[in-house]
């Protein structure tokens, strides 16, 4: 049934938007319904406007109109604006936002009909907007079905399904017409769950309790002796009110046979048979076993790791997987050549990563997602140490044959950005006095509060100074004498007065140039280079693009190109773009980095596309598109050039040099040179 007062309520709007006749197939036309239908309700309507002294005029052959001041006009609209209705955005991005949501919360098929009155505008309308639709369904791997007299409906894999579910759920904007939250549900609500969220998935499900759902996950953190992150608590939430949604549709998931045996070793299952065995109680529903695999899964991507005392490090260690250290020590290495910055004996950074390793495995494994809410920040502020981290992803396929989502690429940046600020801030002091207790603890008070850059690692008495100790620590400051001739040792007194204070400084003056004078050296390591990075970026690769291409029409074109000239084999371009399918490769800064795994590379090659038409992917700008063709086992010549993009990465204004030039031959000389050039 049409809604007659929605439609009243356009065809008034209507009437008052035009100042001429306007006659009443034309209204028809653009309320999309009979002109039979708008002669009725104008018949309703006039009796309203008669009885509030408004003219309504019929002119045969020419039209009817609304014979009214203009400040009678413009409080018409008012009122009409005001109304509750009217508070709708009905832009096209909640157009289509609104069918989504529509196709995937509801069981039977919708009409275009139906669509067009919900959101007040023509069945034109709604069929220019299912293009955008049909493209974002069908790049969730699912189908939009239609058929006259029926509708439309969504078809799928229901693990797909659901996948596609949840990302439209982070996808959408918050309803600018609901309500807002009583304080009596702010108080029922988890503090992981902010009112955005909250807002977007009573809409969703308006049917199902979410408080009954927070109660049973936080009860199930209990049994599990750990919490989850704000961002895997809100997942799991969601995803069991899609799954009680569905399978109150009869529409159920299965697993595969291996992956539920896996499973069930997990102490993780058992909570999860515990959470489905509470959630039939309260929603009085019968569940699949499969149901109890998916949440499990959940669990397992959704560990937080808390702050690690330094005592527990190597108990923490013991226990955990030997793939998971190998990994760990990988990313590390690799990290520390790229960025310039040894990170090898930072055991903070080496645990941290090794436990975050065994959630991220399980969701990449099994293809869950975990959102990194700081991605764009992390991209933004961290850019290099971003591209760093997305350089271990040969790592994770080669070790565990999976492929890392840009997402987790953001976690393990920031365990990497932590660590580069703990090494470039800090000078590591190892203070020795006669006792090593009392006046010891004194000067090292002293010296906190006067010089910020000391990180005083240990207080030792003169008998436990051994020289590995002196080579670990940047300065050893002492109040006795020591048999030892070495720069790094400056001499004070236990008063720590201000002739002691400018000693101090004094050596880390001397530290600090020296460690410039050590980059300066690698630097020049990095310059011996220079002949193999030229085999990797040339003139030959470099190319200004001048036509207005889509992403996908950019990749086949060059990777094609690249293929023609022997650097790579088959199905390089097909394994890039299933790899964009999978997680974006724009790094920030207007910047992607696509490539393919290293078995479609013959000969390292990187071909740099610059747009002179910047192309919007995934809601960002890219102008420079760098397709990455490496193979991974020519260690020395892969990490000199990591080291040149990284370096140019993080110099804003070397970026926007390349956007600017035209030349092809100084985007060639910023990238080999890194960064490092003196212009």
């Amino acid at each position: 049934m049409p809604n007659k007062e929605r439609i009243k309520n356009q065809i008034e709007l209507i009437l008052l938007e035009s100042k001429e006749p306007i006659t009443v197939s034309k209204i028809a036309q653009y309320v999309s319904v009979s002109t039979k239908t708008i002669r009725n309700y104008l018949k309703e309507m006039e009796k309203k406007w008669v009885e509030n002294g408004i003219q309504f005029i019929k002119k045969p052959n020419v039209g009817v109109y609304l014979k009214i001041t203009e400040q009678e006009r413009a409080e018409l609209k008012r009122k009409l604006n005001n109304d509750k209705d009217k508070k709708i955005d009905y832009s096209p991005r909640y157009r289509r936002e609104y069918i989504l949501k529509t196709l995937f919360k509801n069981r039977y098929t919708y009409t275009i009909q139906l669509l067009a009155e919900d959101l007040y505008c023509s069945k034109s309308t709604i069929v220019n907007d299912l293009v955008y639709v049909q493209k974002w369904i069908e790049n969730h791997g699912l189908s939009l079905k239609r058929k006259q007299n029926q509708g439309l409906w969504i078809e799928g894999n229901e693990k797909t399904y659901r996948r596609a579910m949840m990302d439209l759920f982070y996808e959408i904007k918050e309803e600018q017409n609901s309500k807002s939250i009583g304080e009596d549900e702010v108080e029922k609500l988890d503090y992981r769950i902010d009112f955005v969220n909250y807002k977007k998935l009573k809409h969703l499900f308006p049917r199902t309790n979410l408080y009954k759902i927070q109660y049973i996950v936080q009860q199930a953190e209990d049994k599990l002796g750990y919490y989850f992150t704000d961002q895997a608590f809100i997942n799991l939430i969601t995803h069991i009110a899609i799954t009680i949604e569905r399978v109150k549709n009869k529409n159920e998931i299965t697993m595969g046979k291996e992956m539920f045996d896996t499973l069930i070793k997990e102490y993780e299952f058992k909570v999860a048979e515990w959470v489905i065995e509470k959630i039939s109680e309260e929603f009085g529903m019968k569940f699949p076993e499969s149901e109890v695999g998916y949440i499990s899964l959940h669990m397992l991507g959704a560990r937080i790791q808390e702050d690690i005392p330094i005592k527990d490090y190597d108990a923490l260690l013991e226990s955990q997987n030997e793939n998971y250290m190998k990994i760990a020590e990988e990313i590390i290495r690799l990290v520390s050549e790229i960025l310039r910055v040894d990170l090898s004996n930072d055991k903070l950074l080496f645990t941290g990563l090794v436990l975050h390793l065994r959630p991220t495995m399980a969701r990449l494994k099994y293809g869950l997602k975990l959102r990194n809410p700081m991605l764009e920040r992390i991209k933004r502020e961290y850019t290099s140490i971003f591209g760093a981290a997305w350089a271990c992803s040969s790592i994770f396929e080669k070790k565990m044959g999976v492929s890392i989502t840009e997402d987790e690429v953001g976690y393990i940046a920031l365990h990497i950005a932590v660590a580069v600020e703990r090494v470039s801030n800090k000078i590591k002091t190892v203070i020795v006095c006669s006792s090593g207790i009392g006046t010891s603890q004194l000067v090292a008070g002293r010296l906190r509060k006067k010089i910020n850059e000391l990180e005083i690692v240990t207080i030792i008495p003169l008998s436990r100074l051994s020289e590995e100790l002196i080579n670990e620590a940047d300065l050893i400051v002492s109040t006795i004498p020591i048999a030892k001739n070495n720069p790094k040792i400056a001499y004070i007194s236990t008063l720590v007065d201000e002739v002691d204070i400018l000693k101090i400084r004094s050596s880390i003056k001397n530290i600090q140039i020296s460690a410039c004078e050590k980059k300066i050296k690698e630097n020049e390591e990095v310059n011996d280079k220079e002949l193999n990075t030229k085999k990797i970026i040339n003139q030959e690769l470099c190319f200004i693009e001048n036509e207005k291409r889509e992403f996908d029409e950019i990749i086949q074109y060059y990777g094609q190109l690249m293929m023609d000239k022997g650097y790579v084999k088959e199905g390089f371009c097909r394994n890039v773009l299933e790899r964009e399918k999978k997680a974006s490769t724009v790094i920030g800064k207007g910047i992607a980095i696509p490539h393919s795994k290293p078995e479609y590379v013959e000969e390292s090659k990187v071909c740099i596309i610059k747009l002179e038409n910047p192309i919007i992917r995934n809601n960002q700008e890219i102008n420079i598109i760098i397709i990455l063709a490496i193979k991974f086992k020519d260690i020395s010549t892969t990490r000199a050039f990591f080291k040149n993009l990284y370096s140019v990465l993080d110099n804003e204004l070397l970026i926007d040099k390349i956007k600017k030039t035209n030349d092809k031959l100084e985007i060639i000389n910023i990238f080999l040179n890194g960064g490092n050039d003196n212009e």
